[in-house]
């Protein structure tokens, strides 16, 4: 799967400073059968106690579990309008985009760039800061999973402030 980093990279900058953001692919080498045929949440169990994330994200550790069932599942749709959201939340303290139009844009740049059909996308958004260690001790997050299952990869999206 071939994406353009170009938006990623302005995201990077328009959180840095004031806070952390994170974007990471990761492929999955282990066998998934049993994941994709039950509970959606078991795919988010399965995703987030990979050895690819504990490696990448060793800060965040411990997972809680339990918490990830109240993890909300979004249609592309929901995704792009949450993405918007998040951008006009901003940080703590620091803007990140200057207006709805700017967000929007942002959102839709983003979601071109990963040049994936969403409807293949299983989305996870973490809204619940009980999920980990790490976001537990950040003052405003935002998270979202997303897995493509016909490619096996997935990836991280989100970013925390520690106000």
């Amino acid at each position: 799967m071939k994406i353009s980093y170009r938006t990623i990279d302005v995201l990077k900058r328009k959180y840095t400073g004031t806070s952390q953001f994170y974007f990471s692919m990761f492929r999955y080498t282990e066998s998934m059968d049993f994941a994709l045929h039950t509970e959606k949440t078991d795919l988010l169990k399965c995703l987030l106690s990979s050895e690819e994330f504990n490696e990448e994200y060793a800060d965040f550790l411990p997972v809680h579990v339990d918490e990830l069932d109240q993890a909300t599942l979004l249609n592309r749709y929901e995704f792009e309008g949450s993405l918007i959201g998040m951008f006009l939340q901003g940080t703590c303290t620091e803007p990140v985009v200057a207006d709805e139009i700017e967000a929007r844009e942002l959102a839709q740049a983003l979601l071109s760039d990963l040049r994936v059909e969403l409807d293949q996308w299983v989305v996870f958004k973490l809204g619940n800061p009980g999920w980990s260690k790490a976001s537990m001790e950040a003052t405003l997050s935002c998270f979202y999973i997303v897995f493509y299952a016909t490619r096996r990869c997935w990836f991280i999206l989100g970013f925390e402030d520690v106000y």
